[in-house]
């Protein structure tokens, strides 16, 4: 193996490590209230969030499908398909603050978001099981948690901060 193939895929790794938490901090920071429904609609059960996020995933694999067999849409498929992968991994921010809370319930919830998704992220580091099976699941799951809070009930308001 190349040192430059070695390179890329390090390089890919850290971008990944980076730009994912950094998504689930950037939702949490301009949309506190629907980190919350989502971390909300997490722990009520990640399975039905898996089977639901079939569905976007179905719909997106056709859609993309579809608009690669249109001369001169291409760029418009791989738009889409970035679209689809990014709204997957918003959603999945819910899954990131959820672990947060869970092993870090004493500090701020901006810092729960950042260690749950450092933590989440790093178990998909794992070399086959992490980039095949667990970073695919993350955003079907994020897809399911996204559609479960349109139909999310319970109004949420984001937990007070302590008093300096």
């Amino acid at each position: 193996m190349l040192f430059s193939t070695v390179l890329i895929w390090l390089l890919v790794a850290v971008a990944f490590v980076v730009a994912l938490p950094a998504l689930w901090l950037l939702a949490r920071g301009l949309w506190p209230e629907k980190v919350e429904k989502q971390r909300l609609v997490a722990s009520r059960g990640l399975l039905k969030c898996f089977f639901i996020g079939l569905g976007p995933l179905i719909a997106g694999v056709i859609l993309i499908a579809v608009l690669s067999k249109l001369p001169k849409a291409g760029a418009l498929a791989v738009l889409v398909g970035g679209v689809l992968i990014a709204w997957g991994f918003m959603g999945a921010g819910g899954i990131a603050a959820l672990i947060g809370e869970r092993l870090w319930p004493q500090v701020e919830p901006w810092r729960q978001t950042k260690h749950g998704g450092l933590t989440l992220i790093c178990c998909a580091l794992l070399p086959v099981v992490g980039w095949a099976v667990l970073l695919p699941l993350i955003a079907i799951i994020g897809w399911g948690i996204n559609v479960r809070t349109w139909f999310a009930k319970a109004e949420v308001t984001p937990p007070e901060l302590p008093a300096a």
